[in-house]
């Protein structure tokens, strides 16, 4: 029996996907000039950032350059890690939840804002949040790629800042959930500690077209709950020519006692989001 969500998994689905043509690119690179039949890795760095580590050096091994997105908490921001990763030729990215903490130091510090200044307050500390955490990580790699973190907890999303103001006038190039045209490029993500994790799922979610709210993601057309299913298709010739692969390292381990606790602790958090989602969709704790 192939357990999923190992290193041994991961490592089958990479020498897979080389055996059957696929070139690897991180983002910079796919915006530039994508490769006729190519995957971007996305390893979005939550916790434990040795995992990322330990990946990093596997796909190193095997001439693949990936994209690695850190959050700024300390669960996530290890210079040690960033560090390392960049020197492997790696690329790294800002995962950013400003709106979420800026709502959190607003509650801590201004615990009476009025309603008319509420939102203003909020969204331009969210900003500056982002320029100065943008910066911090700038000193350990030239970012200019940036992805939001989902915070599920949270009634904020904050890809919502950029409804007031423009990343790109930070320096930075691409945001995949606006700048990818996921009609033609197929998203996979291991949210819910699995492939087809949809209803569990309250934001990693991507639409057809460049950010657009209409239309059919390529990724409806696909179903996979395992990596054996992916792996399967790929050897099946199943898969398209562009895709997207998207890995949260904590969740990846050949440990038997980590392998354990983030099965059942993944388990536990997909009961909460699954309600999260239902009470979502009927228009309850979510903002405009």
């Amino acid at each position: 029996m192939n357990l999923d969500f190992t290193i041994k998994a991961y490592k089958r689905l990479l020498n897979t996907l080389i055996d059957q043509g696929f070139s690897f690119q991180p983002f910079e690179e796919y915006l530039i000039k994508p490769s006729k039949k190519g995957v971007i890795l996305r390893h979005d760095v939550d916790l434990l950032p040795y995992n990322a580590l330990r990946i990093a050096e596997i796909e190193t091994g095997l001439n693949i350059k990936a994209s690695y997105h850190f959050r700024i908490i300390r669960e996530s921001n290890n210079v040690e890690c960033i560090k390392k990763i960049a020197d492997f030729g790696h690329e790294i990215g800002y995962h950013y939840e400003d709106l979420n903490l800026a709502a959190k130091r607003l509650t801590t510090h201004d615990s009476r804002p009025t309603k008319v200044n509420i939102e203003e307050m909020l969204f331009r500390s969210a900003y500056e949040s982002f320029l100065e955490n943008l910066k911090y990580f700038r000193q350990f790699y030239p970012v200019k790629i940036i992805s939001m973190h989902g915070s599920p907890k949270s009634k904020y999303d904050s890809r919502d800042i950029w409804k007031k103001f423009n990343y790109r006038a930070s320096g930075t190039i691409c945001e995949p959930y606006f700048d990818i045209d996921y009609s033609k490029v197929l998203y996979l993500t291991d949210t819910g500690r699995r492939w087809n994790g949809d209803k569990f799922n309250l934001r990693d979610k991507v639409v057809a077209g460049f950010g657009s709210t209409i239309g059919n993601p390529l990724s409806e057309k696909f179903n996979f709950r395992s990596t054996s299913d992916i792996i399967q298709a790929a050897i099946n010739n199943q898969l398209p020519d562009q895709i997207i692969i998207n890995t949260h390292p904590q969740r990846w381990t050949d440990k038997s006692v980590p392998w354990v606790r983030e099965l059942v602790w993944q388990n536990v958090k997909n009961v909460g989001k699954y309600f999260l989602v239902k009470l979502r969709d009927k228009g309850f704790g979510t903002r405009d």
